[in-house]
């Protein structure tokens, strides 16, 4: 009875949100940040969106209809290849997607809310805040409060319970506020993964739907105001059966995808091996002018 009831507690505790009610669902920080800017503050030659289909597996989206990101890819550069890092799970991801360090630098090894971590290492939000770059964060897992809660950098997050309210949020938001750098994060392609398995109808609908979404926000994001924008779809890992945690290629490899003005320059230079960990370079370039225009 007592080793049944052990076995209870570490399922709970291994698998179980148990701390999903303590996430910080919205961060707002306007007026600090207008007050630190001043008038001072110069907005970036190009906006930069970073879109990150949780769980997305490249064999899975090449067998799968998807007009708007055939033609971000056809458009743009798309990564022959690309991997993320080990463990493939979505916070220990995330972590190096935005910071360019692998997870024995970050240190990030939970993947859950856990209230009392704290993220001590630079991240593109830091970026934001040194520079005075508008940066927000919307994001379909509660968890993702953890890189915006300490960090400056981050005006506004918002957790959405789908990815059809991540997109209305950030679009409210990046119409009052024309944002640098706009982070989107959908968790839907993860979701029915764990349920329903990898490559099921299911997830194929999925993937679908946010292919449908990106071609209603891009468009819309880019008639806000005139300067280009740069948009990079990724993911934090792929996966197979209903699972994503163990070092196999199926759950490493995932999509990278770049377009707008100054793609092919800010790109990878070998795009048949892009690693996660590039995604901050890229990113960073694309904000600091680095590329081509």
């Amino acid at each position: 009875m007592l080793a049944g009831l052990v076995l209870l507690v570490y399922v709970i505790g291994r698998y179980a949100p148990l701390f999903d009610g303590q996430a910080t669902l919205e961060i707002d920080r306007h007026s600090t940040i207008d007050v630190a800017a001043g008038a001072s503050r110069e907005p970036t030659p190009r906006r930069v969106l970073l879109v990150s289909m949780d769980g997305l597996a490249p064999r899975v989206l090449d067998r799968v209809s998807t007009p708007y990101l055939d033609r971000l890819a056809a458009e743009g550069v798309r990564a022959r290849h690309a991997e993320t890092v080990v463990p493939p799970i979505t916070m220990t991801s995330h972590a190096s997607m935005l910071s360019g360090l692998a997870p024995e630098e970050h240190g990030v090894f939970f993947n859950r809310v856990e209230p009392w971590r704290k993220l001590g290492f630079r991240t593109l939000f830091s970026d934001c805040a040194e520079r005075g770059w508008r940066c927000g964060l919307f994001a379909g897992k509660k968890k993702f409060f953890h890189f915006a809660h300490e960090n400056p950098g981050v005006e506004r997050y918002r957790f959405g319970a789908d990815h059809r309210q991540v997109v209305d949020l950030a679009l409210a938001w990046a119409s009052e506020r024309k944002p640098d750098f706009l982070f989107l994060h959908f968790a839907e392609v993860d979701l029915t993964g764990h349920q329903h398995g990898w490559d099921s109808e299911a997830q194929t609908q999925a993937i679908r739907a946010l292919d449908a979404s990106l071609a209603k926000f891009v468009p819309a994001l880019q008639a806000l105001e005139e300067r280009p924008l740069s948009v990079l779809v990724t993911a934090d890992h792929g996966g197979t059966g209903t699972g994503h945690s163990e070092d196999r290629p199926e759950n490493r490899e995932i999509p990278w995808i770049l377009w707008g003005p100054g793609a092919s320059a800010a790109a990878p230079p070998d795009l048949a091996h892009v690693s996660t960990l590039q995604t901050y370079a890229t990113l960073k370039g694309l904000l600091a002018g680095d590329a081509a225009r």
